[in-house]
């Protein structure tokens, strides 16, 4: 498991912080990406301050009024103080998230203001960096950070209340198109087609077209070939298989399909890509005569 997190107390507290004599305060900010290892929270009590949790890619399983939920990739998760904190995260479902802890006077009135509740906002590649920022800056303690961070905590907010949509928990569709987004990430090798994949969904194929769209803000097929291309990035890396086994790995039955896909995605072709990984890796000392 990899746990990077910022803190800006060096004593930390279980129960965490509150402190209302300050408007807004960060208490602690942190990233999990499991990959072996399962995690359990159990907070029963909850904590002095609020927490947000942004589910960036893989699921999680919360514990949510008495009722157990399974919440994938784009979620947002809002504790208030003292409300239980418990919730898993396994591995096989390879999760990615960030939680940030806060307190301060101000905190309510901006949960209000931005309408900031339990909700579904999309993989989102700022509020990921925001999130990094922050952490970054916990670490780091330099001039003025607290600022900073409290800066970046109220755009965090912001971003979260324009990019909100519809509660996650209110339509069985939402659900079916999390369950079959798990399912990719997990098994984007499969022969998928927009027929297997409605099928899954248990939707016509137009209609879940249309709502893969909507809540992922691509469409399924092209979804699907970046997890691939992803996958074969971190192959070519590697180095130990060649492009054609490599094509067949990930998915592609066409190796020169897969070229063109990979070209469109990187701006480069997957030998190209393997050369610039190589060059990369070679010191300017280093010469072949």
């Amino acid at each position: 498991m990899i746990n990077i997190s910022g803190h800006l107390r060096n004593q930390r507290r279980i129960i965490g912080y509150n402190d209302d004599t300050t408007q807004l305060m960060v208490n602690c900010c942190g990233e999990q990406i499991l990959k072996t290892k399962d995690y359990h929270q159990d907070r029963s009590n909850g904590r002095l301050d609020y927490q947000i949790i942004y589910v960036h890619k893989g699921s999680g399983h919360y514990l949510l009024d008495n009722e157990w939920k399974l919440l994938s990739s784009g979620n947002i998760i809002l504790f208030k103080p003292l409300e239980p904190q418990v919730y898993s995260y396994y591995a096989n479902e390879q999760p990615e998230i960030y939680w940030i802890h806060f307190t301060g006077k101000e905190c309510e009135t901006l949960i209000n203001k931005f309408q900031i509740k339990n909700c579904y906002i999309g993989e989102n590649l700022i509020l990921k960096q925001l999130f990094q920022s922050i952490i970054t800056e916990l670490q780091l303690k330099k001039k003025r950070y607290e600022d900073i961070v409290v800066s970046n905590l109220y755009f965090m907010l912001a971003m979260i209340s324009r990019l909100s949509q519809a509660d996650l928990l209110s339509t069985e569709n939402d659900f079916s198109i999390d369950r079959l987004v798990i399912q990719l990430n997990q098994k984007y090798m499969e022969p998928w087609t927009i027929s297997s994949m409605s099928d899954y969904c248990k939707l016509s194929e137009g209609y879940f077209s249309h709502k893969f769209k909507k809540q992922m803000g691509i469409s399924p097929m092209s979804y699907l070939n970046e997890l691939r291309i992803e996958k074969s990035k971190e192959l070519l890396e590697e180095g130990t298989m060649n492009i054609s086994t490599i094509s067949s790995v990930v998915g592609f039955q066409d190796s020169l399909y897969f070229s063109k896909v990979f070209k469109k995605s990187t701006g480069m072709s997957p030998s190209k890509f393997k050369k610039y990984l190589l060059e990369s890796r070679t010191p300017e000392w280093y010469s072949v005569t």
